[in-house]
């Protein structure tokens, strides 16, 4: 048969990168990059050029199966998807019977474009709980922003900036077809580049201006950029003057983060601050890149959202060709998080209360976001505010991807029902009841979008689903069918026409297409003739969230754990560690049996300064121990001679082909989901202490 052609969206990651997939005799043989696709330029990285040993994987569950010898025990056989259904349709209705609908939650990983179709499912079943790691990735950054100027993630416009700030994110490795094209295109027409990391990436060794800042001093940081900025009249006079509210408030708010002190604070040179901060407030337009997990995973997370977005305000970048842009996908209410599938938004409002986390995290009932996980535990394992007895996992192997794996495994398996849908057999999966195979990517149609982005892209199915794996679309179809919820879609194609009712296509129109745009706005406000805000402007003081019991002003909390907010256990710790840079070979704690990955990165690699490794006798390549508070880890030394000789780096997600793995080498051993951001439950793995330990054995 002759080879055919399929253009379609990589689902690897969350970037949504265009790809063709070859097909002959309806099995995958190539992949590459689609040149035509409107921000990936044909870009393919590892993750996307390997995923056809993901889906010919002798590894892949192809059939459903159900556990018969208890949680963790490893032993499962094969049952008809009828039969599963049917056992977790039982369950699930039992439970319902007695404990409310609200005793059952979904959850997802990288949710892998499901959160639509998961939160109809929920709102069918009465259930306002879907749980999301958002409060690690993006989540703080919508709540942040929101609160400030009223809309949620911005798309920094790096292709025509003159200064591009990556705030705690390298793009190389996170998110690559999404901005890398397009930050190269800006340097090289010049743009001036500010990076903040503790660690020299690629982009830190080019930068006009490197902070290598002492992680989880971020906040500090950026209200000394706002002091500068402000004290040298480099603020948009005319924007500050009519579209903003509580400036003078924020000037006396920052006044004492002078240059030295932050120095102090953050373990930078203060001319190195100024130097940044004068680049930032005179060259325009100027775009600001937050990280997802950088920003994300501290205890002041929603202030440095605050904070930044705050500084793309008074700079005068918000909403301006070259800034930080407010776009949304064409099919709006019906778009990922769109209000026309959140249960929130659509159950009665004393169910819609219910929802895990908005007692001690208010925002969360204006937001549409999902339960943090940290909200969901204390419901498993306590009952508080009541108990939940079920749990659905997609795409989201917990116990490695979450911190503290000890506690989630503890959680896990105290629940009463758990049914994981997942391609591979996971220390998650182990403990379910039932595990149900899905489709890949490349085995399905959808619809996909990006919640900053004004782009909507067609998925196309290029070969069937091996063995009998099925669209997790077809999987809540078939399970809402078993549940008799009315309302449900009753076919793929009904829930992806839904979809696209707002841009007036059917699903197979769309696929003609490939992908639709609609305009980008610039400075919508003026049109509008506001921010949607309770001023109508963007609130640099947020008097409401007063009313939450929450400062108007974005705060710096220094870190927990750290050498200041914690000295006597810097004594027994007296290393600073940050986690999860993003490797390009995996996502998260995905990829990690896949042999062409794997062989490019093998080992977790501890980068630690040679001259604090000498110090211990640990030679470069050595297999350590990492130590935290919480428990050790297995780890390979590797020199950097850029970190900071008080701060190591520690990858995540690695748990795969060691007996144990997940206890041995995942780095969320050490890690702990306590205490949380007071306003959005973000969780501080970015600065916690810890110590490298020599093994007393060789590995």
């Amino acid at each position: 048969m002759a080879v055919t052609t399929v253009r379609t969206i990589c689902f690897e990651c969350h970037s949504r990168c265009g790809v063709l997939l070859s097909v002959d005799d309806g099995k995958l043989t190539g992949i590459r990059g689609d040149k035509d696709h409107p921000f990936s330029h044909g870009y393919i990285c590892p993750k996307g050029r390997a995923c056809m040993e993901l889906v010919y994987h002798q590894d892949r569950i192809t059939k459903p199966l159900i556990n018969t010898g208890g949680k963790n025990s490893g032993r499962f056989r094969e049952a008809t998807w009828d039969e599963a259904l049917d056992l977790i349709s039982d369950r699930l209705l039992a439970i319902r019977e007695k404990n409310g609908p609200e005793s059952i939650v979904f959850g997802s990983g990288t949710t892998r474009g499901m959160a639509p179709y998961l939160n109809r499912f929920l709102t069918l079943l009465g259930s306002p709980n879907f749980m999301a790691p958002s409060n690690m990735s993006g989540g703080p950054i919508v709540v942040g922003s929101a609160a400030t100027c009223g809309f949620g993630l911005v798309d920094p416009d790096y292709a025509v900036s003159r200064c591009i700030v990556l705030w705690a994110h390298n793009p190389e490795n996170s998110w690559p077809g999404l901005y890398l094209h397009d930050i190269k295109t800006g340097l090289k027409n010049g743009a001036k580049l500010i990076v903040i990391d503790p660690r020299k990436t690629n982009f830190a060794g080019k930068a006009d201006h490197w902070l290598q800042i002492r992680p989880g001093t971020d906040v500090a940081l950026a209200l000394c950029f706002i002091h500068l900025i402000i004290e040298n009249n480099l603020y948009d006079k005319s924007f500050v003057e009519h579209w903003t509210t509580g400036f003078d408030q924020l000037r006396e708010h920052v006044s004492s983060f002078t240059p030295q002190k932050v120095s102090e604070i953050t373990w930078l040179d203060p001319k190195d601050i100024e130097a940044a901060a004068f680049t930032l407030g005179s060259v325009k337009p100027a775009s600001i890149g937050p990280g997802m997990g950088g920003v994300c995973q501290a205890n002041d997370a929603f202030d440095l959202a605050r904070a930044l977005t705050i500084l793309s305000a008074i700079t005068g970048n918000l909403e301006v060709p070259g800034g930080n842009l407010h776009c949304s996908p064409p099919t709006r209410k019906r778009s990922c998080y769109g209000p026309d599938y959140c249960a929130f938004n659509n159950l009665p409002k004393e169910q819609a209360r219910k929802k895990l986390g908005i007692d001690n995290y208010p925002l969360l009932e204006f937001i549409p976001i999902p339960s943090p996980p940290q909200t969901v535990w204390p419901a498993i394992t306590h009952g508080k505010p009541y108990p939940v007895k079920a749990l659905g996992l997609f795409a989201n192997n917990s116990i490695c991807a979450y911190p503290n794996s000890m506690h989630v495994d503890q959680v896990l398996r105290s629940l009463e029902f758990l049914f994981a849908v997942d391609y591979y057999h996971t220390p998650t999966t182990d403990l379910a009841d039932v595990i149900l195979p899905p489709a890949h990517w490349s085995e399905r149609d959808d619809v996909e979008d990006l919640l900053m982005k004004n782009h909507l892209f067609c998925q196309q199915k290029a070969v069937e689903p091996r063995g009998d794996c099925r669209d997790e679309k077809q999987i809540l179809i078939d399970l809402a069918g078993k549940m008799r919820l009315d309302g449900y879609w009753s076919s793929v194609k009904e829930t992806l026409d839904f979809r696209l009712e707002p841009v007036g296509m059917t699903f197979e129109e769309f696929r003609k297409n490939g992908f639709l745009s609609t305009p980008i706005q610039y400075k919508s406000y003026e049109i509008k003739g506001k921010f949607r805000t309770p001023s109508g402007k963007v609130e640099l003081v947020a008097d409401f969230l007063k009313l939450l019991n929450i400062s108007p002003l974005p705060l710096f909390r220094e870190p927990d754990e750290s050498p200041v907010g914690s000295p006597d256990l810097w004594k027994d710790y007296p290393l600073v560690l940050t986690t999860g840079g993003r490797n390009l070979v995996y996502y998260h704690s995905s990829h990690r049996n896949i042999d062409s990955l794997k062989k490019r990165s093998p080992d977790p690699l501890l980068d630690i300064h040679p001259e604090t490794a000498r110090e211990m006798s640990i030679q470069d390549g050595e297999w350590v121990y990492l130590a935290s508070p919480r428990g050790r880890v297995e780890i390979r030394a590797n020199y950097d001679q850029d970190l900071h000789p008080r701060v190591v780096h520690a990858p995540h997600g690695y748990w795969y082909g060691v007996a144990d793995g997940w206890k041995r080498l995942n780095i969320n051993m050490l890690t702990d989901d306590q205490p949380l951001c007071p306003v959005t439950a973000s969780v501080p793995i970015k600065a916690l202490l810890c110590r490298v330990e020599k093994m007393q054995q060789t590995r």
